[in-house]
């Protein structure tokens, strides 16, 4: 009957290799994990921008029309073109609709590529802006 022969690190002859094999295992699932991270990173921060960038052209928009907003199609073309210029300052693209006096509705889309895989991520916000009137605290015009 023969013994296994031991190594220097105490690990029987048919045993050399079984450390590397598991090493392997976990730098792959390691490298997945952090891969994972770093791609799911990008899709909150485009979807950060989207939030911001309509908001703020939401915000440009009711700004435009003024104090004391008529409801007629020259405040509409006021609005629209104010958040459309904020939009192209930003470089973000989006949709601008007026729903009513005062009342402006941003859609925005930033679309990204993962650092990573190279995947392409998109996110859309929708914020809508309705401008305020009065001293104190603010009414909604209707």
């Amino acid at each position: 009957m023969t013994h296994p022969v031991r190594t220097h690190f105490g690990l029987r002859e048919d045993e050399r290799g079984s450390v590397a094999v598991l090493f392997c295992f976990i730098v792959l699932i390691a490298g997945v994990l952090v891969t994972g991270v770093v791609d799911a990173a990008t899709a909150i921060q485009a979807a950060n921008r989207a939030d911001t960038y309509s908001a703020e052209a939401a915000r440009a928009a009711s700004i435009a029309v003024g104090p004391v907003p008529t409801g007629g199609s020259a405040d509409a073309e006021l609005a629209v073109t104010a958040a459309r210029g904020y939009l192209e300052q930003a470089g973000a693209v989006g949709t601008v609709r007026v729903l009513g006096p005062g009342v402006v509705e941003v859609s925005v889309t930033v679309t990204d590529s993962t650092p990573l895989l190279g995947i392409p991520v998109s996110q859309t916000r929708v914020h809508t802006a309705q401008l305020l009137v009065g001293v104190t605290s603010g009414e909604g015009l209707s």
